[in-house]
């Protein structure tokens, strides 16, 4: 007698449970665990599922629709991912179906919904089709791009996804997502010899003594790059040349003009060819030896690790060792990032090390190369060595399928940026980090300068290990802090287009020298608010309860939630009074004031707006480096994984912002962006000046900035986090509930809290309206819980979601979308 088998499938859907498919004889020796299955959801609708388990059991109240196909001849999910994505599931409250959807590449998601595009480039006279390949390819010639319920209809086929796999693996048609080119990898500048430079002596020889005689600064730049590329056999490039020469742009340039020597770009993920074995050791001060000798025998132990070292102690070094250690002993490393597109130097330093050996994965790159990535670590190390032993990635590669890592590094693990907000799963990286090192039985190292208040709680109460590095490399002394009072210089009329005096008499000594400045403001826009000084009417988002920011270059109103934008008003809306001003300060304004002051310097904008292009952030940041920039304005993009040895001067031009914005971690955040900025400041060979401009100067968070005394700074918050039950004394679940119609929202959340109060209590607050009370014509009411430590994690998860289930059981509530976030930022 035959015997049936059916599969639990997980949809990438935001659904409670798993459904159950039956297998055809054709594809039951192919259906196992962790293999992608194509299968109709609904009436009409295709999706691609991962088989979760295969079994005997048919569906009770349901008849099991058969699977359509299998496209993997082995899982692309395994065994360790299926359990983390269990994990996350469970404790951030969501589905393993929207798990699926963030840890999946969408090229290996086919669906109902994608949409079909013919490859650039592709040759379709060379190809043999069938009947039905020939319409859909006629088709997405004609209409430029199809859907896949399209393809069906043309093709005649009910299930066309076979077909259209073909298609796609002849290099045919891509996903749509592929055209839109969201994202290119940065470009990376060489420089080397021309081909007559290299095999022509007698050339050679009257350009040395043109050089010589003419122009000598082009000789020294051209002695750098032969003797460079007799040292190394790694391509030189364009601003290491310029570095090691100590000499300009131009001076490069004319010799590109002269045919001596050429530029030449390559992707940042390509650029680098090195052989394996590539890599150096590197050299360690005292103190970094002493811990990286101590983090090393700690990880040991399968404890996690905080590294906590001040800003330029040489932290990467550290991690680079430990990469080389694990590397040689045939493990994998995950090397986490808070973001990936503000973090080249580092990578490019780790390319350095490791060459060939190392893969870079984030959400930036196109579905095609995410899939590339994640198929190549699914295979790698299936011949008992690793191609790619180390990954670099952003939040998102906690998902790859790795076999074995040996050690995850989560470097800046106080960033905010680890956190996903939206959609869910609404997980934090670093913690699934720690998960991960607890399911694969490897080390965990977490790096900060500023660690998160949470962390170094968990070191305090020995959770974690801790390692600390008190002192910068090479024994640079830490920047001098100063705080000036803004109140008091407004009155003594001691400030000109927000600058104090004393920040503009540093700026000019500072460019007397030849050196660089940062100025900080975490604001992007020319001015946040724009009001009438007539009534006071303040121009707000049609869609969002925020006022918008006035951006001068474009010289409209933007909203920074929904994107709303409408041209600047000539005359108030209200009363029609011409009299509108600008008030706040955005780092445009900065821009501007700072180029008014001083006319003769190079200035450069970094934030949101100035890197939306391609390559942007990399020409801003290359132009900083080879010193073609005087001063940097920048937002908090500025903070992050930035080495400039020429700084010698930070500005914050109102520290206020920062510290009073109405959230429990405001200190927290301002002490780590403070810090971090501050860092910036001599880097090399000296000691840096920073000086914050502030009217609360007497906030305990600048008093410990000072002094660098992060353990007082915790000591203060963690006295006032105790007094008020916050992290890390309880556990945070906060409920978000959205609504188009305020009134029906407020009735609806009073209802939704009166019964999580009936299980919880006076452990439920609100709910309230959040600083933002409407985005995207979605009204919200924010509802916290607070746990303490002692009570069962899962036995609450498992009422919330009781409790929710229940209140959205009844017809009248489903108008309300209810979000949960656990470990809320």
């Amino acid at each position: 007698m035959k015997q049936d088998f059916f599969a639990d499938i997980i949809l990438p859907l935001p659904l409670g449970k798993l459904y159950t498919y039956s297998i055809p004889e054709e594809l039951v020796e192919r259906a196992v665990p962790g293999v992608r299955a194509v299968v109709q959801f609904g009436k009409h609708k295709l999706y691609t599922g991962i088989i979760r388990v295969v079994h005997k059991e048919a569906p009770e109240h349901y008849t099991a629709k058969p699977l359509l196909e299998i496209p993997d001849h082995f899982p692309v999910v395994t065994h360790q991912q299926f359990r983390l994505w269990d994990w996350i599931a469970e404790y951030y409250l969501c589905s393993t179906g929207e798990i699926m959807q963030a840890a999946l590449p969408s090229a290996m998601k086919l669906q109902s919904e994608t949409v079909l595009a013919g490859a650039e480039g592709a040759d379709l006279g060379l190809q043999i089709h069938t009947d039905e390949e020939l319409k859909i390819l006629k088709a997405v010639a004609e209409k430029k791009s199809i859907d896949v319920a399209e393809a069906s209809k043309i093709s005649g086929l009910k299930n066309p996804l076979p077909l259209l796999r073909r298609l796609m693996d002849e290099g045919l048609i891509v996903p749509q997502e592929e055209m839109r080119d969201a994202f290119m990898p940065a470009k990376i500048t060489f420089v080397k010899l021309t081909s007559q430079s290299d095999s022509d002596p007698h050339f050679m020889k009257e350009i040395f003594e043109r050089l010589e005689k003419k122009a000598p600064k082009q000789l020294d730049v051209l002695m750098t790059l032969i003797r460079l590329t007799t040292d190394t056999e790694l391509p030189i490039t364009r601003s290491k040349l310029i570095k090691a020469s100590g000499s300009s742009a131009a001076a490069l340039n004319q010799l590109v003009t002269k045919g001596v020597v050429e530029m030449y770009e390559e992707d940042e993920n390509h650029a680098y060819g090195f052989a394996r074995g590539t890599s150096r050791q590197v050299a360690l001060s005292e103190f970094q030896m002493e811990a990286y000798e101590l983090t090393e025998a700690l990880l040991k132990e399968k404890k996690p690790v905080l590294l906590h070292g001040v800003t330029s102690s040489g932290k990467t070094e550290i991690y680079i060792r430990l990469i080389n250690d694990l590397i040689g002993s045939g493990k994998q490393v995950l090397y986490l990032l808070p973001e990936i597109a503000l973090t080249t130097q580092i990578i490019g330093r780790l390319k350095e090390h490791f060459g060939d050996q190392l893969l870079v994965y984030h959400s930036r790159l196109s579905a095609n190369e995410r899939a590339s990535v994640y198929m190549k670590v699914l295979t790698d190390g299936s011949e008992g060595s690793y191609k790619f032993p180390l990954i670099i990635g952003a939040r998102s590669a906690v998902f790859l399928p790795f076999s074995a890592p040996g050690l995850i590094i989560v470097d800046e693990e106080h960033d905010g940026s680890y956190k996903q907000m939206d959609p869910a799963p609404r997980y934090h990286g670093r913690d699934v980090a720690v998960m991960m090192g607890n399911l694969f039985d490897s080390g965990v190292l977490l790096g900060s300068a500023t660690p998160s208040i949470e962390s170094y709680a968990n070191a305090e109460q020995n959770k974690y290990a801790l390692v600390k590095i008190s002192q910068r490399f090479g024994g640079i002394k830490m920047p001098e802090i100063e705080i000036l009072d803004l109140k008091d210089a407004y009155q003594k009329g001691a400030v000109k287009s927000n600058f104090s005096f004393r920040l503009s008499g540093l700026i000019k000594e500072a460019l007397e020298r030849k050196e660089q400045i940062i100025l900080f403001q975490n604001r992007r826009g020319f001015a946040p608010v724009l009001e009438c000084r007539h009534c006071g009417w303040i121009p707000q988002c049609i869609n969002c309860d925020v006022s918008l920011t006035y951006h001068k270059k474009s010289n409209h109103l933007r909203c920074h939630y929904c994107g709303y934008s409408t041209a600047l008003p000539g005359a108030c809306m209200a009363c029609n009074h011409t009299d509108l001003r600008m008030k706040g300060l955005g780092t445009e304004r900065i821009e501007d004031d700072v180029q008014e002051l001083f006319p003769d310097a190079v200035v450069q904008r970094l934030d949101l707006d100035t890197t939306s292009t391609k390559h942007a952030f990399q020409r801003i940041i290359s132009g900083f480096s080879n010193r073609e920039i005087d001063i940097l304005v920048g937002t908090q993009m500025i903070t992050k994984g930035l080495d400039f040895d020429n700084v010698s001067l930070v500005g914050v031009l109102n520290a206020d912002h920062l510290i009073g914005f109405p959230d429990f971690r405001a200190a927290e955040r301002s002490y780590q962006l403070l810090a971090q900025v501050a860092g910036r400041s001599g880097r090399r060979f000296k000691q840096g000046k920073v000086l914050i401009q502030a009217f609360q100067v007497g906030h305990p968070l600048l008093k410990f900035l000072v002094a660098n005394d992060y353990a007082g700074f915790f000591r203060y918050e963690s006295n006032e986090r105790e007094k008020f039950s916050y992290p890390p004394f309880v556990r945070l679940i906060e409920f978000r509930l959205r609504h188009r119609n305020e009134q029906e929202l407020n009735y609806l959340s009073e209802v939704f809290v009166k019964k999580l109060k009936s299980s919880f209590g006076k452990r439920v607050f609100g709910p309230v309206v959040p600083p933002v009370g409407r985005v995207r014509n979605y009204y919200i009411r924010t509802v916290l819980l607070k746990l303490e430590k002692g009570l069962s994690d899962k036995q609450v998860k498992n009422d919330i979601r009781k409790l929710t289930a229940s209140f959205l059981s009844i017809p009248e509530h489903r108008s309300v979308f209810i979000q949960f976030d656990v470990d809320p930022m």
